[in-house]
């Protein structure tokens, strides 16, 4: 008797155990990182709400300014720098993801032609940092972490509880050096980066999720006009079988190509008409764009380490 008694006990504790446990709240954060501006969207599976949703920042907008202020002794970010732009333009920093893993000379020829009063200094690197006004030198991906922090902050308050993971979105021209910088950021914001994509790549996933290719593959040329620059991708999407639960089943696939293939598409379609030739031309050229893209990358990354 003692026996079926014990077990009982033990079957009641593993399903007061079980009760007691809480859901789980794991979420994960997707960062639109721009020029200008950023975008937080959260991935939160839920019971009664969206899966994927934009987050709103304090003024209940789905774009933030992605400024970050050094005023006072004070570390702003977003609405709040946006807030004192005018009255203070040198404690407020813009289009520091632009300036991550550049040399000084050519930081700060891009600051005097787009008007940016930083005082800016070199750091032990040889690349720029900034000069605050109680004489404490902050490096770029300091900067950068203070806007990363804010947005992930967005992200805590839309779901309710700390997001630590993220996914950002990066310019397709930035190399091995700007997203070391990056993710450089994102750690000192206290972020854990899953990956980062290029934005071109995020929105061809977005375009592709929910269509069919089974029946006949398409090309789609994606352009990405935003406040610092415009660029263009050419994505090639197909489907191929595969084996599930015993049945072929179509699958989804895409390949995304570099701006300068898109523009070359571009410009054969408005010079002629395009024929199987001269698109097999065009595309013989990829292969070559992406080795060049290799080796731009490496030595870029050299020159940043030297």
């Amino acid at each position: 008797m003692s026996q079926p008694r014990s077990w009982g006990i033990l079957l009641a504790v593993l399903v007061a155990a079980a009760v007691a446990v809480p859901p789980a709240n794991a979420a994960v954060a997707s960062i639109d990182l721009g020029s200008e501006w950023l975008k937080i969207a959260a991935v939160h599976l839920a019971p009664g709400r969206a899966p994927i949703a934009v987050a709103i920042n304090e003024m209940s907008k789905r774009k933030s300014p992605a400024l970050a202020a050094l005023a006072d002794g004070n570390r702003l970010a977003g609405e709040e720098a946006a807030g004192i732009m005018a009255r203070h333009p040198s404690k407020v920093f813009a289009r520091a993801r632009d300036l991550l893993a550049k040399p000084f000379s050519y930081v700060q020829s891009v600051t005097e032609s787009l008007f940016l009063p930083y005082d800016l200094v070199p750091d032990a690197r040889g690349a720029a940092a900034v000069r605050a006004d109680d004489g404490q030198v902050y490096s770029l991906e300091e900067i950068v972490a203070m806007v990363l922090h804010y947005a992930a902050g967005l992200a805590d308050a839309h779901v309710g509880a700390p997001v630590r993971d993220a996914v950002i979105a990066v310019p397709p021209y930035f190399g091995q050096a700007e997203r070391r910088a990056l993710t450089q950021a994102a750690q000192l914001a206290g972020i854990n980066v899953l990956s980062l994509i290029n934005e071109h790549a995020g929105a061809a996933l977005q375009y592709g999720i929910d269509k069919d290719f089974s029946n006949a593959s398409r090309h789609v040329i994606f352009y990405d006009m935003g406040a610092g620059s415009t660029y263009a991708a050419l994505v090639y999407y197909s489907a191929y079988s595969a084996k599930e639960f015993g049945k072929t089943v179509s699958v989804n696939q895409f390949q995304v190509n570099s701006s300068l293939l898109a523009f070359l598409v571009v410009v054969q379609l408005r010079l002629s008409q395009m024929s199987d030739g001269n698109l097999r031309k065009v595309f013989l050229m990829a292969s070559m764009i992406d080795l060049m893209k290799i080796c731009f990358s490496f030595i870029e990354l050299c020159c940043y380490v030297r």
